[in-house]
């Protein structure tokens, strides 16, 4: 092999020829050893035949040898010199191609290239001298090619060739809602006109002149419009209105601040129609907000407004929801920062004003209503309340003080749209109302004095820095920190949140779908809600401190108890002796004679009694009930009093033998201030006053049949006894059951958070009484419980009109006995009356219970409940049967029929 084919790389003869191998034949294993066959020294076929192999047939090809015709070789070919000349470049040829074919990977240009010693770069890799084949595009050819082609299809006469730099300029200025030279605003159609009817520029067609057109004058319009109504806006009277009109504004600003920003960059029209197509959307959502917001006359329309064209843009213009949001919270503000100051979360804003006055309504009490819920706007109205009177009655309240001395971020009211953002608001509203909290509970310890003096970022746990404060003690000290690169100075703004989210609806090209995002209709009260229902906790609890410790409540409420309920009985004992006693001495001749006086209701021709009389007569024995009170304001809250009545009912009034002989009388209570007042409302003592006026009707005819039955005679002691264990019975129900179940619940109540108050337990005074107006709630309700259990209601109107009936007959059977001393008790004329009235009586009686019947029925799934062991604290304890069982408690109504009469025993 020659030297030249081995250094040759692209040689393979290197690889077809091989020498042969020389091995000896010593080394070679025995396994390997085949002496011609297939049998070696260790390796053996048993019984191997060799036979040659059988020829191979196919059955669908075969090669049919015989049909092949041979070349004729009778005629020799011929021989000629030159043929014998040729021969030797014949073979020299035949050997070129053999060594071609051998040397197949041998290039021509790899043999042949010349060595370059020139230095290989990129300043060198560039062929100035090459050129460009022409495209075959239309679009590529350039603008005048394609002007070329569009004025073959469509004729050009009349029609103005301009210069592209001159109308996209034109189409800028347009979209910015200012006229040019192609385009002018016509104030009497109040929209853009064009100068030239027809026009045209090199590489642009007619139709994407005229979509453009329609778009850029579409937005150029609205911002125009836009732009007119912020200076023509003379209803500036609602602080709403004008933050809208301020957020549209900076909105319409900040589009044009992109624009104005992008104008260098455009170089087309094509990329001018694509911005104009992101501006258009948040346009027009302007426009049609703002057109929304102008026809509404109050703030809660506003905002509805606002929000439902929020949630139509939403859906229609994708991108503009942050904007929008950011608007909204604008247009909020001023009612956030009003209601703020009105429930004590912030200082008033002018000097001088310490917010509503009690009883003031707040002019935004509408608002309230349309956008919160029921439920929170009430919050709103019990807290503005609470404050009011803390404000009031309570200056020096711990809340208060901290509460003006600093605003804190923790107390601000703002709106977020996320999910986590809402978590966050009510972890702060938590952190503030723990920190409020602690001013109460612990109002004379160390707490106090420090939040008083630290900043609210400290005692608050507040991040971030402060802006830079000059110390005034030392001012010839250098702060060190005031060039700082985190320090904030005092008059440094941070960049408008609405013009960032602007500049990212414009120029993002993806949508920020971001999850768990609220409704911007529910943004509002979610946002709210958690700070206002803290600050409505701790001014409730310092209400509820005022009431309880300062005006002592409970001592209100348990003198109505003493008083309307007649459950004092000295007061009770000595008003029915006072009332219905015959052998008291009037109020005349008292003042002649003294001693003890009553106004003898039966035995008296003139009813009713003067008013002066009435004073004397009953004043004292108020006076002397309220003699064990430590509290002059008790004594001096309640006092008798003549009750408001018609001329028809003071003419019922003049009857002595009539159940109303008494209505004109009544216990007037009046709070002494205005914190009793939140649970002593008007609505509670006129129930208290309906319970009164029953139980005095009771008392009247109990102390009648008292009367009776000592004087009773063999002829009517059965009917008087029947009489009186009725009326007993009654009072009894009246006072142990139907007042007494519910009061008792009600007193331990009070009796529990008195205690909490006591002990300062901030969650379990409030988990047992949530604020006052709770407190008055709960109150009312025990007493519709008990007008309930006493008959008082509407629904139980029936049965109080048979048992008005059944003291009705009772006073004419009483009035009827007093007749026949004067007379001849065997008269026919006063026996048949007599028994008249008795079987009146008992007629009565029966059809009350059986009213009593049907309404235990309607309250069966109760009363199985009640009795079943639950206790008798339970309001669902059906009372019509209970009074029904104690009535008949030995079936003597029921076994009338069969002539048994009620005994002793029976009782």
């Amino acid at each position: 092999m020659s030297l030249t084919i081995l250094n040759d790389p692209f040689s393979s003869d290197a690889i077809t020829s091989i020498s042969p191998l020389h091995v000896n034949a010593d080394t070679v294993w025995d396994g390997f050893r085949l002496n011609k066959s297939l049998n070696s020294g260790l390796l053996r076929l048993n019984e191997t035949k060799s036979e040659s192999l059988p020829l191979f047939k196919s059955d669908i090809l075969q090669l049919n040898l015989e049909d092949v015709p041979l070349p004729d070789l009778s005629s020799a070919p011929s021989i000629s010199s030159s043929g014998t000349e040729s021969e030797p470049e014949h073979d020299i040829q035949r050997d070129h191609e053999d060594d071609e074919a051998a040397n197949i990977w041998i290039l021509p240009d790899v043999i042949e290239k010349k060595a370059i010693n020139k230095l290989l770069t990129w300043d060198t890799f560039l062929n100035r001298r090459h050129a460009e084949l022409p495209s075959g595009y239309i679009s590529e050819a350039g603008p005048r090619t394609f002007a070329a082609i569009v004025a073959a299809k469509s004729s050009t006469v009349g029609v103005k060739n301009v210069k592209s730099d001159v109308l996209l300029n034109a189409f800028f200025e347009l979209g910015m809602g200012r006229s040019s030279a192609l385009f002018d605003w016509n104030e009497q159609e109040h929209r853009f006109t064009r100068k030239l009817e027809t026009f045209t520029a090199k590489g642009y067609s007619a139709h994407l002149l005229q979509d453009l057109f329609e778009t850029t004058a579409r937005v150029g319009t609205y911002s125009k419009a836009l732009a007119e109504t912020f200076q023509g806006s003379a209803d500036l009277s609602s602080p709403c209105r004008v933050a809208f009109l301020a957020a549209s504004r900076a909105a319409l600003h900040a589009i044009h601040v992109h624009l104005e920003t992008s104008r260098p960059a455009i170089k087309s029209l094509l990329q001018l129609k694509a911005i104009i197509s992101k501006v258009e959307g948040l346009v027009t959502t302007l426009k049609q907000c703002n057109d929304a917001v102008q026809v509404c006359k109050t703030d809660d329309d506003l905002l509805s407004a606002v929000t439902r064209g929020a949630a139509t843009a939403s859906s229609s213009y994708p991108g503009v929801e942050e904007v929008l949001q950011s608007m909204f919270a604008r247009t909020c503000r001023p009612l956030l920062e009003q209601l703020s100051s009105e429930i004590g979360l912030s200082t008033p804003g002018q000097a001088g004003d310490d917010g509503l006055s009690l009883g003031m309504t707040s002019p935004n009490e509408q608002v309230w209503n349309t956008v919160f819920h029921r439920d929170v706007s009430g919050t709103i109205s019990e807290t503005r309340q609470s404050l009011s009177l803390l404000k009031l009655y309570a200056p020096d309240c711990p809340v208060l003080v901290n509460s003006e001395y600093r605003q804190s971020s923790l107390s601000t009211l703002e709106i977020v749209y996320t999910i986590n953002a809402l978590s966050s608001l009510q972890a702060r509203s938590a952190a503030y109302e723990d920190a409020r909290s602690s001013l109460l509970t612990s109002a004379k310890s160390s707490t106090t004095t420090s939040l008083l003096v630290t900043p609210a970022s400290d005692s608050f746990g507040l991040d971030g820095p402060d802006p830079v404060q000059f110390s005034s003690d030392d001012p010839f000290q250098l702060d060190l920190d005031f060039f700082a690169p985190g320090r904030i100075l005092l008059g440094e703004t941070e960049q408008d949140e609405l013009q960032e989210r602007v500049m990212c609806c414009l120029e993002s090209s993806e949508l920020d779908d971001t999850p768990f995002q609220v409704d911007i209709e529910q943004a509002l009260p979610l946002s709210v809600t958690p700070l206002i229902s803290a600050q409505h906790r701790i001014l409730s609890y310092a209400v509820l401190e005022l009431l309880f410790q300062e005006y002592n409540l409970i001592e209100h409420i348990n003198m109505q108890r003493h008083f309307h309920f007649l459950s004092n009985a000295s007061f009770s004992s000595r008003l029915g002796i006072a009332l219905f006693d015959p052998d008291q001495r009037t109020g005349d001749t008292q003042r002649r004679t003294g001693g003890a006086t009553g106004l003898r209701l039966q035995s008296r021709d003139t009813w009713p009694p003067a008013s002066s009389e009435l004073r004397l007569v009953l004043m004292g024995i108020l006076s002397d009930s309220l003699v064990s009170s430590t509290d002059r304001s008790v004594e001096d809250s309640i006092s008798f009093a003549i009750r408001d009545m018609s001329s028809d009912e003071l003419e019922k009034c003049r009857d002595v033998d009539s159940i109303h002989a008494l209505d004109f009388l009544r216990l007037q209570y009046k709070p002494p201030d205005d914190v009793l007042g939140t649970v002593l409302t008007p609505d509670a003592l006129e129930k208290y006053d309906r319970v009164f006026q029953l139980l005095l009707r009771i008392l009247r005819v109990h102390k009648l049949t008292q009367s009776m039955l000592r004087e009773s005679e063999a002829t009517d002691h059965q009917v008087v006894f029947e009489m009186h264990h009725f009326i007993t019975t009654l009072a009894d129900y009246c006072h142990n059951t139907a007042i007494e179940l519910h009061w008792r619940k009600f007193e331990d109540v009070l009796r529990n958070v008195k205690a909490h108050l006591a002990n300062k337990d901030y969650d379990n005074t409030l988990r047992m009484v949530k604020s006052q107006d709770y407190l008055r709630v709960l109150h009312e309700r025990t007493l519709d419980s008990i007008l309930h259990g006493l008959f008082l209601k509407k629904r139980e109107s029936s049965v109080r009109r048979l048992l008005d009936e059944i003291l009705s007959t009772i006073l004419l059977f009483a009035a009827h006995r007093r007749q026949t001393h004067n007379a001849d008790d065997t008269a026919d004329g006063f026996m048949v009356k007599r028994k008249e009235l008795q079987a009146r009586f008992r007629d009565q009686v029966k059809r009350f219970m059986d009213a009593l019947g049907s309404q235990s029925q309607a309250e069966a799934p109760s009363m199985h409940q009640g009795f079943a062991g639950q206790d008798l604290t339970n309001n669902d304890v059906n009372l019509p049967e209970y009074l029904l069982l104690r009535l008949d408690m030995s079936g003597y109504w029921t076994r009338k029929s069969h002539g048994r009469g009620i005994s002793y025993v029976d009782l």
